[in-house]
């Protein structure tokens, strides 16, 4: 894990592709858009481009998510549904089948859904038979709250139906005993109704801290007052935000544990603790990942750039 500077150190200074989300959101590019003062170089930019997107009524918003045309990169669209995470994979194949012989590949999981990151992941190591990556993130420096709320945060509109994300089905043939892991975000709302949905025995919380700022932490808490409220002191845990190795070692505890169990993760925090949650799910197929799929997906739920960061990411470990 370093800071992605001025003073970056790093063995990989050129990589063979970058694969990035199409965004309205400032930080969606910010990587691509600061490559040369971040000491790194990318030959081929396999940008998502997601089709649902495609007509926006609002022309700052559509120029934003199409800015990254105005860069001076090798920029290939890769077409797919925000919709259906599995659409990723085929559209991957078929836009890039030669991936397996790149020597360096990024993945920048700024503005991927949960679900896409998990797929694309699961495909570098498995299909693309890719041994080590390096994830890029860009954290905001503030998130958009209706009214100035916090309570008011929604990162998704409409009914939600539980998901369980494409090559991540865990196993529960060893046990009837069901545990879930929720990665708190800002959004009440996802982690009741998918507490309630997959009906737990037992309950984890793992919490964001220390956060990007200090008052997300404390937001988190009141936006998730009905969860937290119904489980012990002793089940809400605290893993740093933007570090996915401190996610990943805190979920093996928790497996390590209670291995009997039919461990169920909900990734719905950061980006980076879903980052840690998909390299253990890797590690341990027999773990569930579940996620509540919204009707649609917020366009901007962030605003500017804080710090980058890259993590190294081995994607063979067991």
């Amino acid at each position: 894990m370093r800071p992605l500077n001025g003073e970056y150190h790093n063995d990989v200074r050129e990589y063979d592709y970058v694969l990035v989300a199409c965004g309205s959101d400032y930080r969606a590019y910010q990587t691509l858009r600061k490559s040369k003062d971040f000491g790194i170089t990318f030959k081929n930019v396999l940008i998502f481009d997601f089709e649902e997107r495609h007509d926006y009524a609002d022309a700052e918003m559509r120029k934003a998510y199409q800015s990254y045309e105005e860069l001076a990169l090798n920029i290939k669209p890769v077409t797919c549904s925000i919709k259906d995470p599995s659409t990723c994979v085929k559209a991957l194949h078929d836009s890039e089948p030669n991936l397996h012989d790149a020597a360096a590949v990024a993945l920048d999981i700024s503005c991927f859904t949960k679900p896409y990151s998990f797929c694309i992941l699961k495909y570098l190591k498995e299909q693309a038979k890719i041994n080590h990556i390096t994830a890029l993130y860009t954290e905001p420096m503030s998130y958009v709250f209706a009214e100035g709320l916090f309570h008011s945060y929604h990162s998704t509109s409409g009914p939600l139906s539980i998901m369980e994300i494409p090559g991540f089905p865990g196993n529960d043939i060893r046990t009837t005993r069901k545990t879930l892991v929720v990665l708190l975000g800002f959004d009440g709302e996802l982690s009741s109704f998918i507490t309630d949905e997959v009906a737990p025995n037992d309950t984890t919380v793992i919490n964001g801290f220390p956060a990007y700022a200090p008052k997300f932490k404390d937001i988190s808490l009141i936006n998730n007052e009905k969860l937290l409220s119904s489980i012990p002191r002793e089940s809400i845990l605290y893993s740093r935000a933007n570090n996915p190795f401190e996610t990943f070692n805190l979920l093996e505890h928790i497996f390590q544990r209670d291995s009997s169990a039919f461990i169920n993760v909900a990734p719905i925090g950061t980006k980076p603790m879903a980052l840690g949650a998909c390299l253990f799910a890797l590690v341990h197929p027999s773990v569930r990942i579940v996620y509540p799929l919204p009707t649609e997906y917020a366009n901007i739920t962030t605003q500017k750039c804080w710090y980058s960061w890259s993590y190294e990411i081995p994607l063979r470990i067991n």
